[in-house]
C-alpha cells in the first residue's frame, strides 16, 4: 500500500521535499489551494520530481460556495439541479483540458457526495463516465465515490456501491467518506469495517483503490488490499469534513498546538508532554524505530529538551507524512493472513506502550489511540468473518 500526497494550503515545499526524500511519489492537486494561472508550473515542478499528479475536482458538494474552487472554469456556474442529475458534460470537458495541461497521471473523475446510494445514483456515476469516454476516449479513468456518514455505517447502502461499481468501465476508484459525530479519530467499529469492506469488495473487482481524506487509523485497510490512501497536513487533509468545501468568512487562524506522531504508538503528543516524557526517562519509548527515523524529527531525541529544539508545525507535518509513508510501505506482506498478523501486533505493541505511558500521565489526549485500539480490532474482526476465505485466496492476484 502507498501513501499519497493530499495537498492543501501552503503544501508545494513540503510536497516537493517529500519526493527528494524517497525518489518519487503521487500527489493529489487541490484547485482550491492553486491558482488557475499557477497549476500547469505547479505540476510542472512535481514532474521534474519524479512525481505522479492526480487532480482532485473537488466537486463534493456543488451548492455550496467555495471562492478558490469557482475560479476554475470547469466549476459549475448554471443550473446546480442539472448536475445533480448527472448532466457533467461541460464540467468534464473542461477537466479534460486541466488534466492534459498538468500531464495528470490518470483522469480523476469529479462526483457529489451521495447520502443515499440507489439506482438513480448509479445512472448518475455511468453519465459521468460515459462523459469521459467521450471527451477523453483514451484516458484511464479514476471514478470518485464520495460518501456521507449515514451511508458509510449502513452496510446495505456500501453493498449496493459494491455491486454497481462492477458494472463501471473505469480503471479504479477514489474513495472519500465524511467522518461520524465530527471526530478525526472515529470511535465506531462499523464505519471502519464497512470501508474496509468497500475497499476489499472493489480490489475483489481487480480495480484499483485510493482512500482519499485519509490519516493513520486507515492503515488497516492494508488488510483489504488498498492500493493507496492519501493524506495531507491539517486535519481537514487527514479527515474530510464538509466545511472544508465552504467559505464562509476569512478567518486568520488561531495560534495551534504542534503535534509529534509516535508510530510505535499510533498516537500524537503535545510538545510539553515529550517534555515530560524526558524528565521521567521515558522519551525513548516514543522516538521512531529504525525504519522510520528522519531528519525532521531526529532533534527531539538527542539529549535536549523536547520544547527547546525548534520542532515546529513544518517538522511536525513532514515527520507525520514520512512516518505514514513508511508505515504503508510495509503494512502489506505476502499473504492474507500475514498483513493482518503484522496490523494486530502492531495494535498489540501500541496497547503495551501506551499503557505504560499512560500510568506516568503521557497522553496524546484527543489524537491519543488508546480508546481506538479495540475499535479497530472489531473492525477487522467484522471484515475477517466476511473477506478472510476470498482474499486469502486471491491475494497474489489483486
Amino acid at each position: 500500500m502507498e501513501l499519497y500526497i493530499q495537498m492543501g494550503h501552503n503544501m508545494r515545499p513540503l510536497a516537493l521535499e517529500h519526493l527528494d526524500e524517497f525518489g518519487n511519489g503521487t500527489i493529489i492537486l487541490s484547485p482550491m489551494n492553486i491558482l488557475p494561472k499557477n497549476i500547469a508550473k505547479y505540476a510542472a515542478e512535481l514532474h521534474k520530481k519524479n512525481g505522479k499528479v492526480l487532480i482532485d475536482p473537488q466537486l463534493y458538494y456543488p451548492r455550496k460556495y467555495q471562492k478558490k474552487l469557482s475560479e476554475y472554469d470547469y466549476w459549475p456556474q448554471d443550473d446546480i439541479t442539472l448536475l445533480e442529475e448527472g448532466q457533467f458534460d461541460q464540467v468534464v470537458d473542461k477537466l479534460v483540458s486541466l488534466n492534459k495541461k498538468t500531464k495528470a497521471d490518470m483522469f480523476l473523475l469529479p462526483s457529489i457526495t451521495v447520502k443515499k446510494v440507489d439506482k438513480l445514483w448509479d445512472k448518475m456515476q455511468k453519465m459521468i463516465i460515459q462523459s469521459a469516454k467521450q471527451s477523453a476516449p483514451n484516458d484511464e479513468y479514476i471514478h470518485t465515490i464520495a460518501l456521507s456518514s449515514e451511508v458509510v455505517n449502513d452496510e446495505s447502502q456500501i453493498e449496493k456501491v459494491i455491486n454497481f461499481v462492477e458494472e463501471w468501465e473505469v480503471k479504479g476508484v477514489y474513495i472519500v467518506c465524511e467522518h461520524p459525530e465530527n471526530y478525526y479519530l472515529v470511535d465506531q467499529p462499523l464505519w471502519i469495517a464497512n470501508i474496509m469492506s468497500l475497499v476489499g469488495g472493489i480490489k475483489r473487482q481487480q480495480k484499483k483503490v485510493i482512500v482519499g481524506y485519509a490519516n493513520h487509523q486507515l492503515l488497516c485497510m492494508a488488510l483489504a488490499k488498498c492500493d493507496a490512501i492519501a493524506s495531507g497536513q491539517f486535519l481537514n487533509l487527514r479527515w474530510f469534513q464538509p466545511e472544508h468545501f465552504e467559505t464562509i468568512d476569512e478567518k486568520h487562524p488561531s495560534r495551534r498546538a504542534v503535534w509529534y506522531y509516535a508510530p510505535q504508538t499510533l498516537s500524537e503528543y503535545k510538545i510539553p508532554f515529550l517534555d515530560i516524557a524526558k524528565r521521567m526517562e521515558l522519551l525513548d519509548r516514543i522516538q521512531p524505530p529504525e525504519i522510520m527515523r528522519n531528519s525532521y524529527s531526529d532533534m527531539l531525541f538527542q539529549g535536549s529538551l523536547p520544547s527547546s529544539t525548534g520542532f515546529g508545525e513544518k517538522e511536525a507535518f513532514r515527520h507525520y507524512l514520512y512516518c505514514l509513508r513508511r508505515q504503508c510501505q510495509i503494512s502489506v506482506r505476502n499473504t492474507y493472513k500475514e498483513t493482518k498478523d503484522a496490523y494486530l501486533a502492531m495494535l498489540s505493541t501500541a496497547e503495551q506502550i501506551l499503557s505504560g505511558l499512560g500510568e506516568k500521565g503521557i497522553k496524546g489526549q484527543d489524537r491519543d489511540f488508546t480508546e481506538i485500539i479495540d475499535v479497530n480490532r472489531a473492525a477487522i474482526a467484522a471484515f475477517d468473518m466476511a473477506y478472510q476465505f476470498p482474499l486469502s485466496q486471491e491475494w497474489k492476484s489483486l
